[in-house]
């Protein structure tokens, strides 16, 4: 056992250790953060499953076990074998992020003009080639496995005016990244990318006054709108080279665990792994994006409601596997520094996902200035020895910042 901080709370035994030495059958009694920081629906619990650690190592650094009840494991770091990381952490990522984000943004491109072109092609009546499409999605997963942060980065910039096919997108990039963390094979990772990017095939033939209403939809055009689900299923079934799959999904992705969902209220035992993991997908892309009626909430305000939907609308081991890939500071988040600066994250860090890489574009005034690295992981204090580390989120577009700029300039590698 390693030599740790012991100390009591409440009477009890406990032992401060890193996230990266959690074990099954651990009890988790304090983190290094306020609960209510968190996805956590409880105030101390045991880790029961591999997704548990996963989920404590995605928003910690460090917590607090009761060694009293816990069950019996060891508390320094799990043997691994030559050659593996400890559980609970990615392997480093094949490419660089900036290498990585051209061939990524060329992904992007072409599934996003394929969506456009599909609609069209439905519009017009001609059926789709699923095989296409699967093409388009094969590239995706291929960016993702060699580093995911890039894509995760594109899924951040968001126009409203093109928002079906950037939502196609970014679910199939969701989908594709929660099927990496649930232990997907390359090609179930194609199967769940190109269910994802055509689960909402079916509002193509939605009216434009219901899809694009500003404000609240009347019982009436709601029945409207949840007709979408049908005419998915329907559109992809009268496709060429169909894949089942993706029929599934478009009929089935706003169903809920609990059968309150629609069209057909199926219950949780009904619903196949594909269909749980573009539900959850879905909402969270949703939920944070800009809309005719609403604007995008924040990343943890989005993590909220999903916790709060794990309840019992989507699956629970599958909501917190999403959010431990999400991590506190996806990619692309817009974050303030302790020293008032502003940055966009780059990259986060596997054994230190508090403290990303990021670029720093704002100073303490919110003024531009010249961009720079700054890898949070290195640096714990800045040059007059003040602590260095994030304060708090904002939204994607604040204090002006595009990042289509960030993409461009990385793409083209000025620095």
């Amino acid at each position: 056992m390693n030599t740790l901080q012991q100390h009591k709370i409440d009477e009890r035994e406990t032992v401060k250790i890193p996230v990266g030495e959690l074990r099954v059958g651990m009890f988790v009694s304090e983190l290094d953060r306020p609960w209510l920081e968190t996805p956590f629906l409880l105030q101390g619990f045991e880790l029961k499953t591999e997704q548990d650690v996963l989920a404590v190592q995605g928003v910690c650094e460090y917590v607090y076990i009761d060694t009293v009840r816990s069950r019996a494991v060891s508390y320094g770091p799990p043997g691994t074998k030559a050659g593996q990381s400890a559980p609970g952490h990615r392997a480093k990522p094949e490419g660089g992020f900036e290498r990585e984000l051209g061939k990524a943004s060329a992904a992007r491109r072409e599934t996003s003009g394929l969506i456009k072109r599909f609609i069209d092609d439905i519009r017009f009546g001609r059926s789709l080639d699923i095989q296409v499409a699967r093409a388009a999605v094969s590239e995706c997963v291929s960016s993702i496995l060699r580093n995911p942060e890039a894509m995760m980065f594109l899924t951040q910039i968001k126009t409203r005016d093109e928002y079906t096919s950037q939502h196609s997108f970014n679910v199939c990039v969701y989908a594709v990244a929660l099927g990496r963390q649930a232990g997907l094979q390359p090609r179930e990772l194609e199967d769940i990318g190109l269910c994802g990017l055509l689960h909402d095939m079916g509002k193509v033939r939605i009216p434009l006054e219901v899809l694009n209403k500003e404000g609240k939809l009347t019982p009436d055009e709601f029945a409207v709108m949840k007709t979408h689900t049908r005419h998915g299923r329907d559109i992809l079934m009268s496709g060429r080279n169909i894949y089942s799959g993706t029929v599934d999904v478009a009929f089935g992705h706003h169903e809920n665990l609990d059968g309150t969902g629609y069209p057909r209220s199926l219950e949780g035992s009904q619903l196949n792994l594909y269909t749980k993991i573009v539900s959850i997908v879905d909402k969270y892309d949703a939920i944070t994006s800009n809309r005719s009626y609403q604007r995008g909430r924040s990343h943890i305000e989005a993590i909220k409601i999903l916790n709060d939907l794990a309840k019992d609308k989507i699956d629970p081991q599958l909501a917190m596997g999403f959010i431990c890939c999400l991590g506190v500071y996806p990619a692309g988040s817009v974050v303030e520094l302790t020293t008032g600066e502003v940055g966009v994250v780059i990259e986060q860090n596997p054994r230190s996902r508090l403290r990303p890489r990021i670029v720093i574009c704002r100073d303490a005034d919110k003024n531009r200035v010249p961009i720079r690295f700054v890898d949070l992981s290195e640096r714990e204090h800045d040059n007059q020895g003040r602590l260095f580390a994030i304060r708090t989120l904002h939204p994607p577009d604040a204090f002006g910042i595009d990042l289509r700029q960030f993409q461009n300039l990385m793409e083209k590698r000025v620095w």
